[in-house]
């Protein structure tokens, strides 16, 4: 069976998910999600119609619904559902929708990740200045992210340590963006245990489209799959690195001039040229803890 005919089981199943979803929306007679969701609708649509095959249509179909199930059943109102459709409309107009996609990713993380949005204690003050911001960066030509944190002493600030350089704290940040992403795929949850690294291997040579990617140039900055895989070799790498870290006593170290890296004992485990090998060939992460651990045990 070629890639093509792979992808259509895949393809078959979500679509019956989103039909369900969307009727039950339609109707609920709540016009704000009603509007939200069309909008969700037509990008699903224009986004199979750039894709090249099967295979990428299931994933750009699996990600954009996945992320207007994850708002539109969430605790947001009114008024905030209006914004988000404003902005996402506006990264669209500039973007094509892939990557329109992964830019509104980082606003879904930052709602439900830093600001808690379906907790039991949601920062609705932080919401408001998360979507304050992309309501003004999505209309611009030229776009940027920006991070916000709640300090000890209640003001809400630029979260400078994930808008420096590479390093720790931006990692821990791009392995909780990976964590997100099996929780709005409703995939199996992933929880930083090294049995997590046997689902993250499953999903990825699954569901991942590694022909579209076994020959792409991660450094070119004018090619849309090279922007694609960058991101998930930082958030599949990160998430490595944070497994080994929080089970093996790993740290993040900086070398030259290949990058940041995870120390173990005497070792070094290039945790990023991993992930971007498991992206474009056998996924190998969970193999790649194992002889971590036998390095750890020596």
């Amino acid at each position: 069976m070629d890639e093509e005919e792979e992808g259509k089981p895949v393809l078959t199943v979500i679509m019956k998910e989103y039909r369900e979803f969307f009727t039950r929306i339609m109707e609920s007679g709540d016009e704000d999600r009603m509007r939200l969701a069309a909008v969700f609708y037509d990008w699903v649509n224009d986004s199979m119609e750039e894709a090249s095959d099967t295979a990428e249509k299931a994933f750009m179909f699996r990600s954009i619904f996945a992320m207007a199930k994850r708002l539109l059943d969430s605790k947001l109102d009114d008024d905030r559902l209006s914004k988000i459709g404003l902005i996402i409309s506006n990264l669209r107009s500039r973007q094509d929708s892939k990557n329109a996609l992964f830019t509104a990713e980082y606003l879904k993380l930052q709602l439900f990740e830093d600001c808690g949005l379906d907790s039991g204690e949601t920062d609705w003050e932080l919401v408001d200045k998360y979507l304050e911001y992309w309501a003004e960066a999505s209309s611009k030509e030229e776009f940027e992210i920006t991070y916000y944190k709640r300090c000890e002493d209640g003001k809400i600030l630029t979260d400078e340590s994930r808008l420096a350089e590479a390093g720790p704290a931006f990692f821990r940040h791009c392995s909780a963006e990976c964590v997100e992403w099996f929780y709005s795929m409703m995939l199996k949850p992933i929880d930083y245990s090294p049995s997590s690294l046997v689902e993250l291997d499953r999903v990825i040579d699954a569901y991942w489209p590694k022909e579209l990617f076994k020959d792409v140039d991660i450094e070119d900055e004018e090619n849309t799959y090279s922007t694609v895989l960058l991101r998930l070799v930082l958030m599949t790498g990160s998430y490595l690195g944070e497994v080994l870290v929080r089970n093996l006593g790993g740290k993040w170290e900086k070398a030259e001039p290949s990058g940041w890296r995870i120390l173990l004992k005497e070792s070094r485990i290039n945790v990023f040229h991993i992930a971007e090998e498991s992206l474009r060939g056998s996924s190998r992460f969970h193999e790649a803890f194992k002889l971590a651990e036998k390095i750890s045990m020596l």
